[in-house]
This record gives C-alpha cells, structure tokens and sequence, in this order.
C-alpha cells in the first residue's frame, strides 16, 4: 500500500467517523480539521456551501480566518476568481502552482492570502454524483512546499465523502423515499426556484408558474411539516394526481424548502369532482353559504353534496368529513378551486 493510498484510507475512515454523527453538520465538519492539518500543513482552512440564490458561499466551517478573509471569501469577488479558474470544469483540487498565471496577477492573491503571509493553497471543489456545484474547500500553507502532489491527491480522494456530507438532497432523497408511489417530483427552493429531483423525473404540475407549488407551501408550516391533496391531471384525462408536500428540514446547509412529489390518486371512494371541491372549502372551515358561492351553486346544492360526501366517507358528520378527506388527501384545495373559477 502506498503512503497516499494509507493516508486518504485514513482520512476516510475519520471523515466516516465524524459525519456519520448526529450533532450539527457545520461542527461535525470542523471536527475534521485536526485530521486534515496532518496530511497538509495549512495555517488556515475554511469550507463554504454554494448558495445558488447569491451566487455565492455561505461560510460551514473556518479555522485561522479573521471576520474580514471570511467576509471575502462569502463575497461575488472571490465566486468569480473560482468561476474564473475553471476549478468546477477540473472538478479536482487545484494548486497555486497549477494557475497559469502569476500569485501578484490574481485579486484574491494579491490583496488578500500573499499579505497575509500564505505561500500555496489548495481549492478543493465539492461536487454531487450527479453534477451539482455544493461548495468549496480551501487550504493556504505559508510554505510553497505544501501541500505536496501526494497530500493534495489525498484530499482529492476524500473529496466525495465530504461532499456527500453536505449535500441536503441526500437528507431529501431519504424523504421522498417515504412516498413510496411517488412517480415524479421536484424540490422548491427559496424564491420559488425549482430543482430537479436526483432520480425522479419532473412533472408539468411542478413548474415555477404552476399553482401546484404555491398552494402546497402554503399548507406546510412550522407544526405542519407534511401535505397532500388532489389535483386534476393536466395530460388532458379525467384522472387526478395525488401532490404530496414535505417540508425540508431546517439545517445549514440547505437552501431548499419543500420536496414537492406527484403519486396516482389512489381510490377516490366514488367521490365527483364536484364533491372533491366541497371538501376543499369545508377542510378550510368554509359555511355552506361560501361553498355556494365559490362554486357558483346553490346552499341546497351545497347540503345535497355533504349528504352525499358523508356517505361515502362513512362520515357521520361534516366535520368527521373534512377531517376523514384530510387525511386521505381526498379533497381539491380551495386555492386551485378558486383559481380554474
């Protein structure tokens, strides 16, 4: 075995050892300098996640970093010397050494890692399996001796491990794996930017401008972390989807929202469309006199429908009704109702 296989086996096995813990991701990772400072020598590190919405990084960990490099490092300035290295393309680490242009040539160099007495430095990309630009590790050394070819192959090594690590789709993929029906699916993320999925295709439903998206985040909230309802299937048929929401789990890093999923509807119980659109507006507390009135029918119309949905859910009353559709994602929201009006 070679000094650079035993030295990434090492480091893997402790990058193992620290991730697969429970605590905070963000100290999880700082537990790992310790162990990196022995394959290279640096005298500071700091590791940032890519946040898509700034086009820039928001710092995990830092060590020997004063708030001013840190502040330079989460800037556009220094996104753009990364963007500008092509250091994403390589998908590998890069060395000083290896730029084709001259430390005094380069801004980041220049007025801030050579003033503060750095000689080398390491740029380790932290990429998805499936092509997604996580984040960034860095590592400056004050000799240009290191890091050598040997200790950077090492961390070029590990480099998936850590970027399994903090990659929140991975937490997200376990979610979505909950709906085990699910046929397509998508991930909101701030703004209301939607990404894909790995391993599920998308669906025309999960769009930016589909009412799918806003009706469903709108259901999620801090004590209700799951969502399901109906909607009718936009292919064209008279079938309906079932849109099934789940909230993404609050911890840095993660710039999603919600996993937004589509399933078969199931059994509908013999419920119509229009009985699907009563227990809409009844779930949202709605008297009979607003359900006809948003449905352009009559209060006796209104009454018939209930008498009807009851049956069929074996309901004995409206409210166990609302509550019984609720749970079995037996309604059409108000919101959709409202919007095909």
């Amino acid at each position: 075995m070679t000094a650079t296989t035993a030295g990434a086996l090492d480091l893997a096995l402790e990058i193992n050892r620290v991730t697969a813990g429970t605590s905070d991701m963000t100290l999880r990772l700082a537990e790992l300098w310790p162990q990196l400072r022995t394959v290279i020598p640096f005298e500071a590190a700091w590791t940032g996640v890519f946040d898509t919405g700034r086009q820039g990084y928001r710092t995990l960990t830092a060590v020997g970093h004063d708030a001013a490099n840190r502040a330079y490092l989460e800037s556009s300035g220094f996104n753009e010397q990364v963007e500008a290295f092509g250091l994403f393309r390589r998908n590998r680490p890069l060395c000083l050494r290896d730029v084709p242009v001259p430390a005094a040539e380069i801004p980041s160099w220049a007025e801030h890692w050579w003033p503060a007495g750095y000689r080398e430095g390491l740029g380790v990309p932290l990429v998805a399996p499936d092509g997604r630009h996580l984040g960034l590790m860095t590592m400056y050394t004050d000799s240009p001796a290191y890091p050598s070819d040997a200790a950077r192959d090492v961390i070029g090594a590990v480099a998936p491990m850590i970027s399994a690590a903090i990659d929140p789709m991975t937490t997200i993929a376990g979610l979505a794996s909950l709906v085990g029906d699910a046929r397509a699916g998508s991930v909101v993320g701030r703004g209301g930017a939607m990404h894909r999925l790995p391993g599920m295709p998308s669906h025309p439903l999960l769009t930016q401008n589909s009412r799918i998206v806003p009706t469903a985040l709108a259901k999620l909230t801090h004590r209700r972390t799951q969502t399901a309802f109906l909607c009718p299937d936009p292919r064209g048929s008279d079938d309906y989807v079932r849109v099934t929401a789940i909230a993404c789990p609050p911890q840095v890093p993660n710039h999603f929202v919600a996993i937004i999923l589509v399933s078969p509807s199931g059994d509908l119980r013999g419920l119509t469309h229009r009985e699907l659109e009563v227990l809409g507006l009844l779930i949202d507390g709605q008297a009979n006199q607003h359900i006809a009135h948003a449905l352009f029918i009559t209060e006796r119309t209104v009454a018939a429908h209930l008498e009807h949905i009851r049956e069929k859910l074996d309901a004995p009353t409206r409210t166990v009704a609302a509550v019984r559709s609720l749970h079995l994602a037996l309604y059409i929201p108000r919101q959709l109702t409202e919007a095909a009006a």
